[in-house]
C-alpha cells in the first residue's frame, strides 16, 4: 500500500472474528468460495488467491500491467451527522469496451485494529451493489450513504471509502476493471463541475486477513 499509493486500492476483511467481522464481510467470503484454501486468502482483481506471501508484489506487478479502459472517481457530501453521501463516477474511456459492471462500495477504516500493526483498510460496512450498463466515452453515477459510528468517527483521519466495478458473478472470478480509494477529508460533488479532473487506472484487491 505504501509503495503503490496511487495505483494499488486495498481492503481487508476480518471474518467469523468478533468484533472485527461484519455482516458484510461474511457474507462476501461467499464470493470467494468460503476461502476454502484458509486464512489469509489475497486475491488481485477478484480473479484468484496470490499465496504465497513472497509472491504478493511479483503477482501485483502482473496485473497492473495489464491495462483496462475502466475509470473511477469518489466524491462524498455531508448529508447528516456523521453521515456522508458517496459518489461513484464510473466511466469508459473513448474507444474502450462496453460493459456491464457491478459497483461496490465499502467503508474500511486504516489502521483498525491497532494491534497487529499491519491492520491496514479494515472493512467497516459495506453498500449494496448496483449494476450499471456503461458504454465507451460515457459514465454512470452510484451514490450510497454511509453513517460513521463512535469508532471511525474516532479515527477520521483513517477513515477510507473502497469503491470498485466488477464483473457480475455469482462466484469468482468476476474481473475486477477499475478501484479507487477515497481517504477523508472527502472531496465533494462539485468538484464534478468546477475542477477539471484527471481519470487515472488502478489495480484492486479483496480478500481477507486472519
Amino acid at each position: 500500500m505504501d509503495t503503490y499509493p496511487e495505483t494499488f486500492a486495498v481492503y481487508q476483511m476480518h471474518v467469523s472474528d468478533p468484533p472485527y467481522n461484519t455482516a458484510w464481510a461474511d457474507q462476501r467470503r461467499l464470493f470467494y468460495g468460503n476461502i476454502s484454501d484458509g486464512i489469509p486468502w489475497f486475491a488481485y482483481d477478484g480473479l484468484w488467491d496470490a499465496w504465497p506471501i513472497s509472491t504478493y508484489e511479483t503477482k501485483l506487478n502482473q496485473r497492473q500491467a495489464v491495462p483496462t479502459d475502466v475509470t473511477i472517481e469518489l466524491y462524498g457530501t455531508e448529508s447528516g451527522v456523521q453521515t456522508y453521501d458517496i459518489l461513484a463516477r464510473v466511466c469508459i474511456e473513448p474507444g474502450g469496451v462496453d460493459k456491464t459492471m457491478r459497483v461496490y462500495m465499502v467503508e474500511a477504516l486504516d489502521h483498525w485494529p491497532a494491534s497487529p500493526s499491519y491492520e491496514r483498510n479494515t472493512c467497516r460496512q459495506g453498500a449494496t451493489t448496483e449494476d450499471v450498463v456503461v458504454t465507451a466515452g460515457s459514465c454512470a453515477a452510484v451514490t450510497r450513504t454511509f453513517t460513521f459510528d463512535a469508532i471511525s468517527w474516532a479515527q477520521q483521519d483513517d477513515i477510507r471509502i473502497v469503491a470498485w466495478a466488477q464483473t457480475p458473478a455469482v462466484l469468482y472470478p468476476g474481473e475486477v476493471h477499475q478501484a479507487r480509494v477515497m481517504a477523508w477529508p472527502f472531496t465533494p460533488y462539485t468538484a464534478i463541475f468546477t475542477d477539471d479532473f484527471e481519470l487515472g487506472n488502478t489495480s484492486a484487491w479483496s480478500g481477507t486477513t486472519p
